[in-house]
């Protein structure tokens, strides 16, 4: 009995120190609850949490925000059962250095980028132009006219980055006459060609349309057939095509002329449509005021009818409906305007009025929204608001000297006071709010629409943020380095760095 007594009182003695050297090396959660990166990931943890188990009694509050999927709660197989899966691959992020010509793409799975190499010069266009429906090919216009046969339409393969050039974009003539300082039109011609809005897809993905000026002394329309791999060009006028686009179906082709006149100004001519892939049936849509320097497209009413406006040196006018088959042409808003965004879902348009703006009209600063059962512009909120940005939920998002104002087309919404800028997450679950360094630095995660900030991601100045489509992570730029944000732990994984300060990367995502 008395050597059993001492062999366990041994035995627990040893069994007191493991568990004391345990705790030395392994903090408990009590040890370490109370710090503020704790609280910041218990916070995010919560509301992760919360969004997947939100109540009935509760959905009034985000009733206008479009909810993450909810998790796969089945079984998960065993060991035996389970099949060999092959590696998972991508979102990848496609961002583009135009000072270098480098296309990098970052596999956002496997923390790896491919680096592909484009000719100098690249005229970058919006890259959600650039991009195919299928999003497995980004076109690009690159290359200098003082090198023959360089400036060209090229395809980017995704994500395996292989390089295709499809066509020139000035033919041999006048590319001499550029090198050679001939003639002043060359220039113009090369101006029209390398516009960031000179190619447009269709939105089935057969079709790029694209200007170039490869049988004319001026910019033509031409289109890329990927179907029978044949370029076909569709005009020939004096005047310079510019500004293709394509309605939903894919059977017409839109774009306007321009001529220079004699204060150096751009001017719009007119704005045509012709069907495809017939190429025929050719109709002006509507004639500009004489005071446009070009026509903007805004997006699609319906497969019918689209929305644009007119650039001016007194900014944007002539917000207005055309019908592809009436020809009508409606005026929605005739006098000037800062900035316009329109919600396909809903149908509803949203325009800015700065000071100037307004007070030509007789009206208050501020922002004023269209809802399809509305004949007029409602004032939703007064004030000094800049950039203007549609989201994919439906959702608007502006900002201003006093804050960032995320709202619906009704007007519903919250507010973040002192924030500079703001990205919405696709799910409308998260979003990611930076300030401008005198009112408040850095990064912070909101889940709306609560005003409060979950955590503070980044102390450093920032600089553009960029969303996965699955809303699981993002991409912040700051101070020369880009970084890689993913849920729940948020870890400011370094994907680049030490990229030109004054930097603006023009990303996007494809799955």
């Amino acid at each position: 009995m008395g050597r059993n007594s001492k062999g366990l009182g041994w035995l627990v003695l040893v069994m007191s120190l493991v568990s004391f050297g345990c705790r030395l090396t392994s903090p408990t959660p009590a040890s370490w609850s109370g710090t503020p990166t704790a609280e910041a990931r218990a916070a995010t943890s919560t509301a992760l949490a919360l969004t997947f188990t939100r109540t009935p009694d509760n959905e009034d509050e985000v009733s206008y925000l479009p909810t993450l999927p909810e998790y796969d709660r089945s079984p998960t197989p065993t060991l035996q059962e389970s099949t060999p899966e092959p590696p998972q691959q991508g979102p990848w992020m496609v961002y583009l250095e135009p000072d270098s010509g480098r296309l990098n793409i970052y596999d956002a799975n496997a923390g790896t980028t491919l680096e592909v190499n484009l000719p100098l010069q690249v005229y970058t266009p919006d890259l959600d132009r650039a991009l195919s429906p299928s999003q497995n090919t980004l076109a690009l216009k690159a290359g200098s006219p003082l090198n023959t046969d360089e400036l060209a339409l090229y395809l980017i393969d995704l994500p395996g980055g292989e390089i295709n050039k499809i066509s020139p974009l000035l033919s041999i003539n006048l590319q001499r006459e550029i090198i050679n300082e001939e003639r002043e039109r060359a220039f113009e011609t090369l101006d029209i060609v390398t516009r960031p809005d000179s190619l447009a897809w269709s939105p089935d993905g057969r079709f790029l349309a694209f200007t170039a000026a490869l049988d004319n002394p001026s910019s033509d329309l031409y289109v890329y057939d990927r179907l029978n791999d044949r370029i076909e060009r569709l005009n020939g006028l004096y005047s310079h095509n510019a500004s293709p686009f394509w309605p939903p179906g894919s059977n017409r082709l839109i774009s306007q002329e321009l001529n220079l006149v004699d204060d150096g100004q751009w001017r719009a001519e007119s704005v045509t449509g012709l069907r495809v892939p017939g190429y025929d049936d050719q109709n002006t849509l509507y004639l500009p005021a004489a005071s446009s320097q070009g026509e903007v497209s805004v997006g699609w009413i319906n497969a019918q009818s689209f929305i644009s406006y007119s650039t001016t040196t007194e900014g944007a006018v002539a917000l207005r409906e055309v019908n592809l088959d009436s020809l009508e042409s409606i005026i929605l808003f005739e006098g000037a305007f800062d900035r316009v965004g329109f919600d396909p879902q809903s149908r509803s348009l949203v325009l800015i009025l700065g000071e100037t703006a307004a007070e030509t009209q007789g009206m208050m600063p501020g922002i004023y929204a269209l809802t399809p059962d509305s004949a007029v512009f409602t004032l939703v909120r007064a004030g000094d608001w800049n950039d203007l940005e549609s989201t994919p939920g439906g959702l608007f998002v502006v900002n201003g000297s006093q804050g960032v104002f995320v709202f619906d087309p009704q007007g519903e919404g919250f507010f973040l006071a002192n924030e500079q800028d703001a990205r919405l997450s696709p799910s409308g679950n998260w979003l990611v709010a930076w300030g401008d360094g005198d009112l408040s630095s850095g990064a912070r995660l909101y889940q709306p629409p609560s005003g409060t900030p979950l955590q503070t991601l980044i102390e450093s100045p920032v600089q553009s943020v960029s969303w996965q489509p699955d809303s699981k992570g993002f991409m912040v730029l700051s101070e020369g380095m880009l970084y890689h944000l993913v849920f729940p732990g948020l870890d400011l994984d370094v994907i680049a760095d030490s990229l030109p300060q004054d930097l603006t990367i023009e990303a996007l995502w494809v799955e």
